[in-house]
């Protein structure tokens, strides 16, 4: 006995006829005959009368249709409570940025999601890229924005390409190297705050390190937010790292310089998000916002 048949069976009492049933159902009166038949000889009793204007439930068939239709209700409102929380769990979006230093990037694209979407919402989360790599394999983030080549390298990935970005060395107004043309020894010989030391700054970070006696990790201080580190570059002369389309910014300039230093070439990035499964509205929403806005 299954589902289908039970309600083949309910559809027959509710219409008084076999024929009127199949109608509604929009299949043949053989296989509602058929299926009458199959759950009749599972009981072991008669659930109709048959007569001349149709059918009527028997009194051990009108224990068990009642009882049948309870069923079917319960399941029906348990299919339509799983498809409402399907839906709400959809206009949840968890978004990982990696290194956090380019959450600030992200506002256009936040503003334009949100702006277009009101219900969905977001949950933002920037972490370090070995940490938002296994914060997306493991289901907790539906999207993560970071460096196109380890992302596409991942298994069970499809990425959007975004366009590069270029990282800079920057140091407060005034400071010693500002105003002339310096080398990886002239950037190493001072305090150096970053983000991560894997992820876009990676490359421009290990670079310099190479220039230290000793052990390079001594030499840096790991602040993944920007504001703390920045704070701290304006009142200090230790070298931080900034992403070069913000680094152009009046805002940045009025606070700081740019070293006349080559970090590195245009890093890709890429936002990644799971090839299998079916995607979820919002997170289409938000793979057109970001390729209209791009953290740039």
């Amino acid at each position: 006995m299954n589902l289908t048949k039970l309600r083949y069976v309910v559809a027959v009492d509710r219409h008084n006829a076999i024929t009127a049933a199949a109608r509604v159902l929009n299949v043949t009166q053989s296989a509602v005959t058929k299926a009458v038949a199959d759950v009749e000889k599972e009981l072991g009793a008669a659930l109709y009368e048959r007569h001349a204007r149709g059918v009527t439930a028997t009194a051990a068939g009108r224990e068990f249709i009642d009882r049948a239709s309870r069923i079917l209700a319960d399941m029906d409102q348990l299919v339509a409570d799983m498809d409402a929380g399907r839906a709400s769990r959809e206009q949840v979006l968890r978004i990982g940025v990696s290194s956090s230093s380019l959450e600030g990037l992200m506002s256009r694209a936040i503003w334009a999601l949100v702006g277009a979407h009101p219900e969905v919402r977001v949950q933002m989360r920037g972490a370090p890229f070995e940490t938002a790599v296994q914060l997306f394999r493991q289901g907790d983030l539906d999207a993560l924005v970071g460096p196109a080549r380890p992302l596409m390298a991942e298994a069970g990935v499809r990425c959007d390409p975004l366009p590069p970005l270029m990282a800079q060395f920057y140091v407060r107004r005034g400071h010693p190297l500002v105003g002339r043309g310096i080398s990886a020894q002239d950037v190493a010989a001072y305090p150096m705050i970053v983000p991560e030391t894997t992820g876009p700054y990676a490359d421009p970070i290990q670079h310099v390190m190479q220039q230290v006696d000793g052990d390079p990790a001594r030499r840096l201080h790991i602040m993944e937010d920007f504001t703390m580190a920045a704070g701290v570059i304006e009142r200090s002369e230790a070298i931080g790292v900034v992403v070069d389309s913000y680094a152009r910014s009046r805002q940045f300039r009025s606070r700081f310089e740019v070293l006349d230093f080559g970090v590195q070439a245009p890093l890709p990035m890429a936002v990644a998000f799971r090839s299998s499964g079916r995607q979820s509205r919002a997170l289409g929403w938000f793979r057109k916002a970001v390729q209209d806005f791009p953290p740039t």
